[in-house]
Order: C-alpha cells, then structure tokens, then sequence
C-alpha cells in the first residue's frame, strides 16, 4: 500500500538532477552512487526497482521515487537507509527490514523528512540530537518497535499508520519528543506508545486499535498530551501512568485536611500528562491507571467500556478531571486508593458494574458529577479515604448511595442521594460524616449512622424511605440540625440505644410511625422540633428512655402526641400538642418531667391549654417512679437551690480562694445578663471560654465541671457535662486526621464544657508545621460557629499557657478571663489529706496534723509540683505505712484501726511532681 501524495508538498527544483535504475536507464544502477556523486541540495530520482544497498546520507539531499512504480531498498546487513547529518528528504520508497527487531531507517544526525513511504519489517530509531519528520507514511510488518526516538531526538508524524507490529508502536524514552498527528496505530502486540524517561508525547487527533498490551503507557519523569484521540480495543490498560513530570506548582492548590469543599485545580501548565477530547473504550483492563505519583488532567473525555476500572487511581498520584465520563465499565467507574488525590468537576459515572466510586484511601472531591446504575454500592469509601461530593446526584443503585466506613471522613453539601433500594447515605465504623443541604430520597433507610464520632446532618432533607428516615445506632451521638424528614414508611428519626442525639430546628413530618423514636437508655438533647402527621406518636420514648426536649411542637399524630414508657425519665420544656386525639400517654412507671407543655384543639387532654398550666402529670410520675436517675440533663429552669448547691461545692474545695472569687463573679454577671435579656436590653459582652492556668493537682478538672454544672443549672448550657481532652485526642497522625478529630471532640462536648488540658503541647516549641496548629485552627473556627452550644476551657502552667494564647490570633480573642490556680500551702495540703481520710474512715491524730505540715513545708515544690495529687499519694503511702504498724499490735482498737500517727509518715517517699 503506498500512501496517498496528493498533499505533500512539492520537491523545491534545484538546478541538478542524479537518477537511478537497476536497468541502466540514469546515470547510476545504486542508489549509493548516486548520492556519493551528488552536491548538497542534489535531487535523486529512483526509477522502480530493489535496491540491495545501504544508504548513507550525510548532507542536504532529496531522493524520491518516480510517481509511477515500486522502490524498495533493502540492505544485507544493518539499516537500509542511515541519516548522519545535513537535511535529507526521502519520498515515495519502501524501506525493507530483512531481519526480525531489525533497524530499517536510522538517523543519528541532522534531520530526516520521509514522505509518502513504506517501512516494512524493520524498526524507525530515531537517536541522539537527530530528528525526523514522517509524513503519509506506514511502518508495517515489524518484530521489536515500530518508532523509536531515544535521548534527545525529535520525532515528528503526521497521518502516519503503524501496524501489525509484534512489540510497541512507538516508544520515546531519554529526553526524546514525539508530535503525533493523525497517527493510527493498529494490531500491536505490545503498547501502542510508551513515553519514558524524560520524553515528552503529543498526540493530536491520533487513533489506538486493536492494542494487545497497554494503550499509552506514561513513564518516569515523561510528559504527555493527547487531544482528541481514540483508543479503542486495547488488551490492558487504556492509558497507563506510572510517573510524570510535574506540572507547574499552582495546578493543584494546597488544600487543609477536612476542607475539599472549596478544592480547585489551575491551570496545569507545562509537565504532566493531559487527556482532553478523548475517547477510551473496550479495554480490558483499567480505561485510566494512575500508579507512583504522577500528575494527570483529563478535560471532556469518555471512558467507556473498560473491562475493570474505568479510572484507578493509586500510589501518590493527582488526578484532575473536567467533564469526564465513565460507562458500562466492567468494574467500579472510579476507583481511588492509598494516597492518591482525585478531584472530579462536572462529570458522569453510569452503568458500571461494581461500585460508581470506591476509595480505600487517599483524598476524592466530586464537584458536580453525576453518579448513576451501578450495580453495587454507588459511593464505597473504607480506609482513611477523605472524601467530599458538592451538589452532586447519586441515582440508582441496588445497594446503598453513599457508605462511609472504617476511618473514612465524609463530607457532602448539597446534591441529591436518590433511588438506593438499601441506604441513602451509610456511616459506620470509626467513620465521620457532614451533611449539608443535602437531599436524600428513597431507599430503605433515609440515613443510617453507626459511628463513635459526631456526625453532623445540617440543613438537609430525607424524604420517601419505606422504612426510617434518618436510624442512629446504638451509642452514637450525631447532631442534626435544620433537617426535615417526610414521606417515611416507619418513623421519621429512630434513636438506637444509649445514644446521644442533639437535634434543633428539625422538622418530621408525614411518617408512618412515629416522628422521632427514642430507644432504652437512649437520651437526646432536641430543641425546636415540629412533628407532624405521624401514623403513630409524635414522641416516642421507650422504656428507659431519657431525654431533654424543648420548644417542640407536635400536631396530627394518630396515637398520642407524646408517648412515655416505663421508666422513661424525659423532660419536656415549653413544648406544644394542638389537633390530636391526646397529648400524653405514659405507661405505669414512666417519669417524665413536663414543664410549660400546653395543648389545644386536643381530644383527651393532660396537658392545660396556655403554656403557664404545669401539667399535674410530672407529679404523680415522679411519686411513684421515686428518684429520677441523673443522665446529665439540663435543669431547664435555674433555681436558687441548684445555683446555691453548687456554689456550695464551690466553697467545700481546699483553698483556691481567688478562683472561687472569680467564679462567683462571673455566676453574677451571667445572672445579670439574663435579667437585661428578660427587661429587653442589651447583654454586656462576656466570654464564657476560659483559661485555667496552673500547676498540676490545684482542682483545675474539678473547677471546670462544677463551671459547667453552673452554666446549665441557669439554662446557659443543655446539658453542662465535661468532655476532657488532651492533645492525643485532638491531633492526628497522618494529613487529613486532625480536623476530623477535633471536631469529633468538639462535637462531644456539645451542650458542655470541653476541657482540653495541657493545651500548650498543641504549639509544641521549635515544630511549627504540627499539626497542633491545624487542631487550633478547627477549634478556633468551631467556638466561632457554635459559641452558644460549648465552653471552651484551656488548662496547663502559666507560662505556657500564654505561649499557646499567642499561637493564633484568634485564640486571644475568645479567652479573653485567665483563672489562676495557685500552689496549695503547706495548710491547705494537711486539709486535702484530712479530706481524703475523712472519705475512707481515718482521722489526724494531733501529731500527724503537725508531722505534715512539716513535711509539706519542706518538700520542693519545683516545676510541676502536684498539689493535690501529691498530697493524695502521701495519704495512700501513710495508710500503708499505718497498715503494716497496726497488723503488729495484739487486739488493735477500732481508735488504731482508724488513726494515722506521725510515725505512719516516716520515711515515706514520695515523687513531689505529678
């Protein structure tokens, strides 16, 4: 086959002429003669014939072949036709190979432009600082490469065809360059082209068939740009990447762990490898494979057909794609692993047959995408996968939308999860989740969460489950908040048991159970909750429920409004039943609390009718079920005797006199600031975060719980309790770990105080990329979002402390009240150990009193002195002392059973730091 000529360009004249036959007809019968007796800028024209000869071109020559006929050179040994230099242009001959991987045409030196002709059974190298142009030609029939540009060659082909090659069509490798422009390559046995080294590739318009290893593989440090191009029927991989030069820095904007949301990609730049107008299809492999650490864009590109993963992306690798689309993939259509980043704007993942997306590992932003029909679980997520879809659709699968499990971080914001026939959304294991304005519709459970962290779901909409809408599993302790669920076949929001749910400003309605179902033990905290048109109970709390509700509203239930189980302790605040057959039911031994409740327009009311009727039912649930167990709820309505109570212990404490002073002070000031409220002005600024700066040992702990059971007994906090963290708790191990830890901490304290101790070794000296600065950052914006739910209480010693004050600036802002914990003396010391004997049946004797106070004042009290701590292991060591002295007495007295004497501290030793 002899390619069409039509549109070469023609041969500039020249003013001399040196032809060629075999039969005698020009001047020379080789082709060799005739370039030995050429001048530079010579034309050779070679008559049909076979030419058994190598050809040497070493200066600017032209040889081409008369239109009409066959020349084939072939050669005995070696390359048939050898460029060494000067600018040679061969047009219209067939270049033979005689031997199997045998070099046809080589050019080490100076420029070759080959036109119109046929390189058969031998291979095209291209080397050195040498190029060559290949234009309308073919290069067929060959064992070993069909083109090969090695170190620094520049290898140009235009509609060239390259086939039934037995090894790889192209290959470039060194610092090579290849230009490709309407080049077929076909029935190769090895790779269509392999770029290695520091190669560089450009394919345009470019068509890959019947590939029997890899379409193009990527390689090293190589760079690659393919522009509409088709690669179609391919054994293995379609594009196979294994490294990549860089793009340049910008492309791929740093992202902090936790904040793919706002991810971008810029423009690539030189480096990389580039896919845009592609199609990939019939692979048998991977469409796209990602392994080592390359980077890689892909722009308007279909991946189709591909017999595993459509895009598998691992290693270290960076993937960006724009409008990319995966179809009918025999496997998952995305697949992400170890550390790879991908990040996927605007495209589709259809009809694949595992999973639409799968990462076990790495980070993933979907911005856009589509994701429909697959056949197993749309989005599967395990490992240490931090993923992200923004306003994306998932659609269609006969498993679950969207699973998160074993350490996954998730976040979705906005889109919708529709038509899963298991679950909407899954979150189990040690996964996180945030949810938010996210519409979630269909499936047999709305949302599932099943996780030991916080998961948040805000401002999101779960609608037509045919069981629950959102079911939270036993133990876990989501928050929920602005979320409506409708159209639900069960109940609207199921709570496991022991779990501790905070939902406000939710709304449940149209369910075919009840609206919010609360199991045993479980007890959530719910503000501001509209319940509606449930086929069973607005409320449901099961037997041994707890529970705190306020400002809920319940209408058009089918059974009662609010349904109490035996020993069930909720307590209902300002909540409201209207059009209902009746408001309350509340089995034999249920303890609910009610406390401004009213009902209106209700068949059988317990309930009065304005919210000042107190409900007589608290009363006799209370007589008869005896004491409420404590389950760290709020006292809804602060009273003179929970405030005195607790300004009590306040005042127990061992010393600490300047503290008391100053929280006494700010009790005050918060009572101050409630009654400005109720007279409708204006609050003074207050900051309710403190710092506790002091030694070890000096109540630090103690002070902060008892702050946090102040600030709910005055309504301030739902529930007052105290999360305790440190920086093992906070910090992460490894990118994308410490925000998701943070906020999972964050997220327990909700409604309390989290005490984080130590809180300096957050900033630790000399380190300043830890990622304690990141845990900062979080907590910063955290308090910022959510000032009126948490109390933040930092502790450790002084100086340090204002060491970590000034590592943020916002941290100066929002701890603007230092309590300082002073050293205990040597009196208070003698108390704590009287406390503590006093607590385990012991007493003083006169003595002791006066043989500790000796003691004490003489101890060193050097840097992390532990006050109280050390004072507790001075009691424990005496009363082993005051053991082995009384086991020797005959007949001891219940006064030396019981009194510890200045001997029993005798030669104790005990360490005087914490």
């Amino acid at each position: 086959m002899r390619p069409d000529t039509e549109t070469l360009a023609p041969i500039p004249a020249t003013g001399r002429v040196e032809r060629v036959s075999t039969r005698g007809w020009g001047r020379h019968r080789t082709i060799g003669a005739a370039v030995r007796a050429a001048r530079e800028d010579t034309v050779i024209v070679v008559a049909p014939g076979v030419y058994r000869e190598q050809v040497v071109l070493d200066r600017p020559i032209t040889l081409l072949v008369e239109e009409e006929g066959t020349a084939e050179l072939t050669a005995a040994e070696g390359p048939a036709l050898v460029v060494r230099g000067g600018a040679a242009t061969v047009r219209g001959l067939t270049v033979s190979g005689t031997r199997g991987g045998q070099v046809a045409v080589s050019v080490t030196g100076g420029s070759l432009t080959l036109e119109a002709a046929i390189v058969s059974g031998g291979t095209v190298e291209i080397s050195g600082g040498a190029a060559a142009l290949l234009r309308q030609c073919a290069v067929q029939d060959v064992t070993g490469t069909g083109v090969t540009a090695t170190d620094g060659a520049r290898l140009g082909a235009v509609d060239v065809r390259v086939d039934r090659v037995d090894g790889n069509g192209v290959v470039l490798t060194g610092s090579a360059r290849g230009e490709l422009v309407g080049v077929h390559l076909d029935s190769i046995t090895g790779a269509g082209l392999v770029a290695g080294g520091t190669a560089t590739a450009v394919l345009d318009r470019c068509e890959l068939g019947r590939i029997g290893a890899v379409g193009v593989a990527i390689t090293e440090q190589a760079t690659a740009r393919l522009t509409d191009c088709v690669l179609q029927d391919i054994a293995a991989d379609g594009v196979r990447v294994t490294g990549s030069a860089s793009f340049d820095a910008a492309w791929w904007p740093a992202v902090k762990p936790g904040m793919l949301v706002g991810a971008q990609v810029g423009d690539p730049g030189n480096g990389g490898v580039t896919l845009q107008r592609c199609r990939i299809s019939r692979t048998e492999a991977a469409g796209l494979l990602l392994e080592g650490s390359p980077e890689v864009r892909v722009d308007d590109t279909d991946v189709e057909r591909a017999g595993s993963a459509g895009i598998l992306a691992t290693g270290q690798s960076r993937l960006a794609l724009h409008d990319v689309r995966v179809a009918h993939t025999g496997q998952t259509a995305l697949a992400v692993r170890d550390e790879a980043e991908v990040r996927a704007f605007s495209g589709a993942l259809t009809d694949s047959a595992a999973n639409g997306v799968f990462a076990a590992g790495g980070r993933v932003l979907l911005r856009d995408c589509e994701i429909r029909g697959s056949a197993l679980t749309a989005v599967h997520l395990v490992g240490t996968t931090e993923a992200t879809l923004v306003d994306c659709v998932v659609a269609g699968t006969p498993e679950i939308g969207v699973r998160a499990g074993e350490r996954v971080l998730l976040h979705v914001r906005g889109g919708v999860v529709e038509g899963a026939e298991h679950h909407g959304v899954h979150v189990d294991g040690a996964a996180d989740a945030v949810l938010r304005d996210v519409t979630v519709t269909g499936g047999t459970i709305g949302v599932h969460l099943d996780t030991p962290h916080r998961p948040l779901v805000e401002d999101c909409r779960v609608s037509a489950a045919a069981q629950t809408g959102i079911e939270v599993a036993a133990g876990c302790a989501p928050t929920l908040i602005r979320t409506r669920v409708d159209g639900c076949g069960a109940a609207g929001v199921f709570l496991g048991e022991e779990s501790r749910a905070v939902l406000e400003g939710c709304e449940i309605t149209e369910v075919g159970g009840s609206g919010l179902a609360v199991w045993a033990a479980a007890a959530p905290v719910v503000r501001d909750l509209r319940l509606s048109h449930c086929k069973k109970n607005g409320l449901y709390f099961g037997p041994d429920a707890h529970g705190l509700v306020v400002d809920a509203e319940v209408s058009h239930t089918a059974y009662p409004s609010v349904y109490v189980g035996s020993g069930a302790d909720p307590t209902l605040l300002r909540c409201h039943v209207h059009d209902a057959d009746e408001d309350v039911s509340q089995a034999e031994g249920g303890q609910a609390t009610f406390q401004e409740c009213w009902s209106t327009d209700v068949g059988s009311a317990t309930w009065g009718s304005t919210p000042a009727e107190r409900s007589a039912l608290a009363v006799p649930a209370l007589a008869a079920g005896g004491q409420r167990r404590a389950v760290g709820k709020v006292n809804p309505v602060a009273s003179e005797a929970d405030l005195d109570a607790l300004l009590a212990q306040l005042a127990a404490l061992v010393g600490l006199t300047g503290v008391k002073k100053d929280v006494k002070t700010m009790v005050k000031l918060m009572q101050m600031v409630q009654r400005r409220r109720a007279a409708g002005l204006s609050p003074p600024p207050m900051s309710r975060h403190l710092i506790f700066a002091g030694n070890p040992g000096t109540g630090k702990t103690t002070v902060a719980r008892l702050y946090g059971q102040l600030l709910a007994a005055m309504g301030m906090l739902a529930s007052g309790h105290l999360v305790e963290v440190d920086r093992g708790q906070l910090v992460g191990e490894y990118v994308g770990h410490t925000a998701p830890k943070t906020e999972a901490a964050f997220r327990r304290a909700f409604g309390g105080v989290l005490f984080i101790d130590e809180a300096y070794a957050l900033v630790p000296e000399g380190q300043g990329s830890d990622f304690g600065q990141e845990a900062i950052s979080t907590l910063v914006k955290l308090m910022e979002d959510h000032r009126a739910e948490v109390v933040v209480i930092v502790a450790g010693y002084p100086d340090q402390m204002r060491h970590f004050i000034a590592a943020n600036p916002g941290l100066s802002s929002r701890f603007s009240r230092t309590l300082t914990f002073d050293d205990y003396t040597s009196d208070e010391l003698v108390e704590i150990v009287e406390v503590q004997a006093g607590e385990h049946d012991y007493r003083l004797s006169p003595a002791a009193q006066s043989a500790l106070r000796s003691f004490f004042g003489a101890t060193g009290r050097g840097e992390g002195f532990g006050n109280g701590r050390f004072a507790r292991k001075v009691f424990q060591q005496m009363t082993e002392q005051h053991a082995a002295r009384v086991f020797e007495l005959i007949n001891p007295t219940d006064e030396h059973l019981s009194t510890l004497e200045a001997d029993d501290l005798a030669g104790i030793d005990v360490d005087f730091r914490e």
